[in-house]
């Protein structure tokens, strides 16, 4: 089997570029098998009407703890901005806390946030009281997102965020 290229670290063994090269390869395959499964989703058909769930938002100013709104799914999309990427954030209210990985997660959004919102419009929900979500949110310096509660709806439990005994583990 030949090298994938004359390029070698110094002081490789031959054992070791072989095993390189048999990774690269693989992770050429890979990213190949990615970009299939991206066509494959690209060219998925609508799923259906979503139904127009209301959820509740606080104000701009993640200090405000007393502005609530109501505010339906369909209000989320601006003008202009057909996409709509919906985080559904594993902080439900028997949680004591919220899920490490979303977390982390959401801390890449919020750094990316205004770039994202540039051409898609950006939601983060979570099953959690709207006032829990933005002390939460605070505590991160999230300030990028809008935020909004799914407590009084059944958003989770209809699209298996949140199982049938109320959990957000799965």
């Amino acid at each position: 089997m030949h090298t994938m290229h004359p390029f070698r670290f110094p002081g490789e063994s031959d054992e070791y570029r072989q095993a390189r090269d048999e990774l690269l390869r693989a992770e050429i395959e890979l990213r190949r098998r990615v970009k299939e499964v991206a066509a494959l989703r690209q060219k998925l058909p609508l799923g259906g009407e979503a139904q127009d769930y209301v959820f509740e938002e606080g104000a701009a100013n993640l200090d405000d703890r007393d502005t609530v709104r109501s505010v339906r799914l369909s209000e989320l999309f601006e003008p202009g901005k057909d996409t709509l990427l919906f985080y559904s954030f594993m902080y439900g209210p028997e949680m004591a806390d919220a899920c490490p990985m979303c977390t982390s997660f959401i801390d890449g959004l919020n750094g990316n946030g205004e770039h994202l919102r540039q051409r898609v419009n950006l939601v983060v929900a979570a099953k959690s009281p709207i006032q829990r979500i933005r002390d939460f949110a605070r505590g991160r310096g999230w300030h990028n997102l809008q935020l909004v509660s799914s407590a009084k709806n059944t958003y989770n439990r209809d699209y298996y965020s949140e199982s049938a005994d109320g959990s957000q583990d799965t």
